[in-house]
């Protein structure tokens, strides 16, 4: 079962315990769960419910959300309550991520959920507008405007913030993406 291809999916996940889950889905690589919380294994992920490989009996592909992002491809990513709030605002238009092959996937017009981790658990849906590929942080840091990265204006902007996110190993293996957002309503 290759769980890459339910991220971003609405879908209906059977543990082997006999549990059901359904909603949208995001996929997290063995590399983001260790790093995360210490486990190496691939996971799907429902809201705050994490569901490893190897508990999953099956997925199946349900009906999605309404709404207007409902026809288009749909991504699904978390984010912690400071820089939620701040792409909820429209106070950040580009988020920034490593350039793996998760991220490769999306497109202009494509759809991102982000899910608040940590905070209120909110959810919050944009259009992709414009994708920045770069060969490193520093490089995007030193193309982009800070305050559309979500610093505040005379705030400096250290390409390390992203360390805490992302080793060094996987920044040099796949480079870092701006992914330029703007919410469906701001028409």
């Amino acid at each position: 079962m290759n769980l890459f291809d339910y991220d971003g999916k609405t879908v209906r996940i059977t543990l082997k315990d006999g549990d059901v889950f359904e909603g949208v889905c995001v996929q997290n690589s063995a590399e983001f769960n260790f790093d995360a919380i210490g486990r190496e294994e691939e996971s799907l992920a429902i809201d705050n419910w994490n569901f490893f490989k190897s508990e999953i009996r099956k997925v199946e592909l349900i009906d999605g959300p309404p709404g207007i992002w409902m026809n288009r491809p749909l991504h699904c990513m978390h984010l912690a309550p400071a820089p939620f709030e701040k792409i909820e605002r429209g106070e950040k238009t580009i988020e920034l991520r490593l350039g793996d092959e998760k991220r490769q996937a999306i497109r202009v017009g494509d759809a991102i959920r982000f899910e608040e981790v940590g905070g209120w658990e909110d959810v919050c849906y944009v259009e992709v507008t414009a994708l920045h590929p770069f060969p490193s942080f520093a490089a995007l840091y030193a193309a982009l405007p800070p305050e559309k990265l979500g610093y505040a204006p005379g705030e400096a902007a250290d390409p390390h913030d992203m360390d805490k996110y992302y080793s060094a190993a996987a920044q040099a293996k796949h480079g870092a993406l701006g992914i330029e957002v703007k919410s469906f309503f701001d028409d």
